[in-house]
């Protein structure tokens, strides 16, 4: 049998491979207004999920312990005592960074408001109806929708909200859909109690998010400014507003689509509403990888991938079919990004600032499986429906978007053939990110994941030619990945490429922030049970750091080990370097030239090194973010492997297995 041998090699950071879609306009093509007036379903006439009217039907579709647990949760909110958004909270953040009490108060009010419609879907008794209306008045009245982190798109910046100027960020699109389902689901019900419940919800609506998108305000998440930035502008400058737009665009787009579908009654409004926000949404799509990386990492896909498939979802249906972009190579690879990430047991890669267990709802990526006719996908949703064991469905925060075709489809996921996706090989050469493991469809082993790209990608860390190890399924070598967020995030520690994997600190000196610090002569080799893949990451230093060249080598010997090795040549020698390790667990370090860690019960993994060469100190770091430690408990480590002699030139090995 011949060996297969597959081999990618890049100069530079490819931006042919990066742009391979640009100039497509996916969305748009042979998709014109006209089409959308002619093809688009009317509100009254478009019926993508069963009426409240038809409680009956949901309940068969549902598991009965579902049903159950979602009565009780709708029950829970009865006399519901609707919490308020004060000033003195809105204006934390701008005071001392804080976001997360006001939006805890203001999801709570939208996850109470989602379980109690959802209760009177299910049950259709009219119990919830009183509730129902309290939670859409509140939330009609108050003054921004979204939250104060975002307010730096209104002219007056962050502090209050004014009134006078809407802006429309995530939350404000999101709470838009969430009453826009509200409306569609429970409208009759709440003209009962008085017609200008549903007027207020569509005047609301309308002034909030369509008026001001129909302004045309090119916010930075539409995507519109990339090739409109002024060439008198520092390199950094124009380099953060020519980025591509991140998950925002998706995200947003999927929620003011459903909004203009379910509520918009004028034909002519809502074919150019709906184009308009494909135009955005091709802002997105155009520029992304062909190969579907999500560059903001694997915790986006949900926000990225996913909100684009639920745009694209939502009008295939309100077009009863005649609108399907799901069969496009790049929607395909968008979708299947996911499971190319997945490591086992609930781990993903977690590049740029994402965490390594995320919480992706099972049927989203089942139903998108479906549509893209992945059987991987498919596969992968069941696994982790019977995985999670919970019938299917994911916290989907108040999503009614998300949360009525989980309902739809449970009983159809949970009996679907699952399998957990372990992937043995995987390389993306245009967000460059490579991943092998020992074994095909197992979990025994090493597995490695490296990247190589820029440091310039959405939701940046600088991370460039950093990577993580596995071993048996379980972590050793990790990225750390996202912290939680405040207004001084980007001065965090877990950014940083000394707490990233052999990104080597020199005279002090870290990589730096930007498009140009990235990896050159990049090049993945397949061969047999051999992959290799090589790059140079010195061009993601200052030109004062004095490196010349910094080629760093991955050699992953399946069944054996992992080799990484760096040959460096600098214009002088440095006056101190060092070469940080994050890990799990505190090394056994009692064996000059090699660290042991434990990574499981039985399990350990050794890392050998030139103790000629290198010291060791292990720094302890705990952890007092409580996102971080969520993932990989109360305290990390950091291997220091601090060079003797730095040399003007050298070449140093770790080998792992």
């Amino acid at each position: 049998m011949k060996k297969s041998i597959i081999i990618f090699h890049f100069l530079a950071l490819s931006l042919l491979g990066v742009r391979a879609q640009e100039g497509q306009h996916i969305l748009k093509q042979g998709y014109t207004v006209d089409f959308f007036t002619k093809n688009l379903l009317e509100p009254a006439q478009w019926v993508p999920y069963p009426s409240i009217q038809q409680s009956e039907k949901w309940k068969a579709l549902l598991p009965p312990k579902k049903y159950v647990s979602l009565i009780k949760s709708a029950e829970s909110y009865i006399g519901y005592q609707w919490p308020v958004t004060r000033a003195s909270v809105f204006l934390e953040f701008v005071q001392n960074g804080n976001r997360t009490r006001f939006e805890e108060i203001s999801f709570s009010r939208r996850t109470a408001l989602a379980a109690l419609v959802v209760g009177e879907l299910l049950e259709n008794k009219g119990r919830f109806i009183n509730d129902i209306v309290d939670g859409v008045w509140s939330i009609c009245e108050e003054s921004f929708w979204g939250v104060p982190a975002h307010l730096n798109y209104q002219k007056k910046g962050v502090g209050l909200a004014d009134v006078t100027d809407p802006i429309v960020d995530l939350f404000a699109a999101e709470t838009a859909s969430l009453l826009a389902w509200v409306s569609y689901l429970t409208g009759e019900k709440l003209d009962k109690v008085s017609p200008l419940i549903t007027e207020r919800i569509y005047v609301e609506i309308d002034r909030r998010i369509f008026k001001v998108i129909e302004k045309d305000p090119q916010y930075r998440w539409m995507g519109y400014n990339r090739n409109k930035v002024d060439s008198s502008l520092s390199y950094e400058q124009r380099s953060f507003l020519q980025r591509r737009p991140n998950n925002w665009n998706p995200w947003i787009s999927s929620n003011v689509l459903s909004s203009i579908l379910l509520l918009e009654k004028n034909k002519t409004r809502r074919a150019a509403f709906v184009y308009k926000i494909f135009d955005i949404l091709d802002n997105y799509i155009d520029p992304y990888p062909a190969d579907g990386g999500c560059d903001e990492g694997p915790g986006y896909w949900g926000r990225a991938a996913a909100s684009t498939f639920d745009c694209l979802d939502l009008v295939q249906m309100a077009t009863k079919q005649s609108f399907n972009l799901l069969s496009n190579p790049l929607i395909k690879n968008m979708g299947e990004f996911i499971f190319k990430a997945y490591i086992g047991n609930g781990y993903y890669l977690n590049f740029a600032d994402a965490g390594t267990k995320t919480n992706h709802s099972p049927m989203l990526i089942y139903r998108y499986g479906k549509a893209v006719q992945s059987q991987t996908m498919m596969e992968m949703g069941a696994y982790l429906a019977q995985e999670k064991n919970v019938d299917g469905n994911a916290p989907e925060a108040y999503s009614l978007l998300r949360k009525l075709p989980e309902l739809y489809f449970a009983k159809e996921l949970l009996v679907a053939p699952f399998q957990e996706p372990l992937v043995q090989d995987s390389w993306l050469p245009d967000i460059q990110v490579m991943v092998s493991r020992d074994q095909p469809a197992s979990k025994k082993g090493l597995f490695l994941a490296a990247k190589a790209g820029h440091n310039q990608e959405s939701h940046n860390h600088d991370d460039v030619g950093s990577f993580m190890i596995f071993k048996d399924g379980n972590p050793a070598l990790i990225d750390v990945g996202a912290g939680t967020y405040t207004k001084d995030y980007g001065k965090s520690w877990v950014l940083s490429s000394a707490y990233h994997n052999l990104l080597p600190v020199i005279n002090g000196e870290e990589q730096l922030t930007g498009r140009k610090y990235s990896a050159s002569n990049v090049v993945y080799a397949h061969t047999g049970n051999e992959v290799v893949f090589k790059q140079d990451i010195s061009k993601t230093y200052s030109e004062n750091s004095g490196i010349n060249k910094w080629e760093r080598t991955f050699t992953h010997k399946k069944g054996k080990s992992i080799v990484i090795v760096d040959a460096y040549d600098c214009k002088m020698a440095p006056t101190t370097l060092m070469l940080p390790m994050m890990l799990v667990a505190l090394p056994d370090v009692s064996k000059l030239g090699k660290l042991v860690i434990k990574t499981g019960d039985d399990s350990t993994l050794s890392i050998d090194y030139d103790a000629a060469i290198f010291t060791v100190e292990i720094e302890t770091i705990p952890l007092q973010d409580a996102k971080i430690a969520k993932n990989w408990g109360n305290t990390l480590y950091r291997a220091q492997f601090i060079m003797k002699k730095p040399a003007k030139k050298g070449n140093y090995r770790f080998v792992i297995q």
